[in-house]
């Protein structure tokens, strides 16, 4: 390691250079090496190790030095979970005080080689003031780069459609703020990832841990297999939504420290962490509650498409129905204009249904639709006005250019395959505005001149 101390500390030149090395750390990783080496020179070479303490009041190994495999076998250092263990053991340990309190504790075995006491509490106030300087660095790294993705999420909710999306979107940059190898959401019992994450089972068995978990810390630094993730809830005002999972691959202390075997702890995470990690479940919760939003809007737009739809549309034949082709005679009474209106009903169709049945009555009402929709304009008005009777508003058509619309539309009837052996034809009363009509006088005149048409033999076309 580049700068680091080669020979005991035994002068006061030598503590200075330590010192100021100390002061040059510019990551924690880094900081802690200096630390624990430094205090391996000063305590005469004993194996050192750094412990960080959790709220719960329990103890994990941040950092420990040296790195030769031979310090497996000292399970003083590293099987130590608590205070009280650490008070009973035969290590020497100092306070590493943070910014409002014990951040955690520094252990030595016991020296054979003794420096003044007050070299080493120097050595360990100074990296304690570093390590709160980092902290703040760090914080406020983390939180510009955690503004910037909450201003590009809050953008994105309306385009991005699942909690997937925005997993893949913005995943990449969270891991690189968080340093993180992946991220794992648990939303209403169900899990998505980004990245690089344990097992589904495995993270099951983590979140059914967590669900029955006393929440005392803001987060938690989860054990077993899901070692080397930290959980925080994603809450909204008292009601817990789910937890966001970030993992790292490797703790702070390195692995060819210690035997595999050897059940200890290691620490992924620090508590300076965990106000960023906060804010970022915290983002996540308004984003996903956001997108709830959205998707329950364009839910809530689509029912009330197909219930407008239903007020309006006929079930059987799906053309304007009898209430909304009253409305649009209505509006053009009362607006004036020329149009035509046109009512037509399809001939002998008691019989038809008599004959057939009620169902393929039903299939020739369906299919006289689509012939009539073909016979009219694209902004001319089709309804079913009732039973057979069916009812074509002409917005702009004279007297003679509605006669002409009615007999285009019986020929066509006429000339259509229906699901019968007979030929299936409609009789047509056609009439135009006049003025001072109301709807009732125009519905009346046209009604009058399709029963006309009728009684003059069928299939035929009745102006009045």
């Amino acid at each position: 390691m580049s700068g680091t101390l080669s020979a005991p500390v035994q002068s006061f030149d030598n503590l200075c250079h330590a010192l100021s090395i100390l002061c040059e750390s510019t990551t924690l990783v880094e900081l802690f090496e200096h630390l624990t080496e430094t205090l391996y020179e000063l305590s005469g070479r004993q194996p050192v190790a750094l412990y960080r303490r959790l709220n719960t009041g329990n103890l994990r190994l941040a950092c420990c030095y040296p790195l030769e495999s031979k310090l497996a076998s000292q399970t003083a250092l590293l099987t130590i979970r608590s205070l009280d263990e650490l008070a009973a053991s035969e290590l020497q340990y100092y306070e590493l005080k943070g910014e409002h309190q014990i951040w955690g504790y520094i252990g030595h075995l016991p020296s054979t080689y003794s420096e003044p006491i007050h070299w080493i509490r120097l050595l360990i106030d100074i990296a304690a003031q570093r390590l709160r300087l980092l902290k703040a660095e760090r914080m406020a790294v983390r939180q510009l780069g955690l503004k910037t993705r909450r201003q590009l999420l809050s953008k994105d909710i309306k385009r991005l459609s699942s909690i997937d999306d925005i997993l893949q979107h913005h995943g990449h940059s969270w891991c690189e703020i968080f340093q993180a190898d992946g991220i794992a959401l648990a939303y209403h019992a169900e899990l998505y990832f980004y990245g690089e994450c344990p097992t589904q089972y495995s993270l099951f068995q983590q979140l059914l841990n967590l669900n029955n978990h006393r929440v005392v810390d803001d987060i938690i630094e989860l054990d077993g297999d899901c070692q080397g993730g930290v959980a925080v809830q994603l809450s909204l005002a008292t009601t817990s939504l789910g937890w966001l999972i970030l993992f790292r691959r490797q703790p702070l202390v390195c692995s060819s420290a210690v035997d595999i075997a050897t059940p200890t702890s290691f620490s992924y995470w620090m508590p300076l962490e965990a106000p960023t990690i906060v804010e970022l479940a915290d983002d996540l919760t308004i984003a996903i509650t956001a997108l709830d939003v959205v998707h329950l809007n364009r839910q809530l737009t689509k029912t009330n498409q197909r219930l407008e739809g239903l007020v309006h549309t006929d079930p059987l034949t799906q053309c304007w129905n009898r209430y909304y082709t009253e409305l649009v005679i209505e509006h053009l009474c009362s607006s004036g204009g020329e149009y035509a209106v046109l009512m037509f009903d399809l001939d002998n169709f008691k019989q038809i249904n008599d004959a057939y049945g009620h169902a393929v009555g039903d299939e020739i009402l369906r299919q006289v639709v689509p012939i009539a929709q073909r016979s009219i304009r694209n902004n001319d008005h089709l309804g079913r006005w009732g039973g057979e009777e069916f009812i074509i508003i002409a917005k702009g058509l004279s007297q003679e250019d509605g006669w002409h619309l009615a007999n285009r539309l019986c020929d066509n009837v006429a000339q259509h395959t229906f699901p019968i052996p007979a030929t299936v034809t409609i009789s047509v009363g056609v009439t135009t505005m006049q003025p001072n009509d109301t709807p009732l006088v125009l519905l009346e005149r046209t009604d009058k001149g399709m029963y006309c048409a009728k009684n003059a033999g069928k299939n035929q076309v009745i102006l009045c």
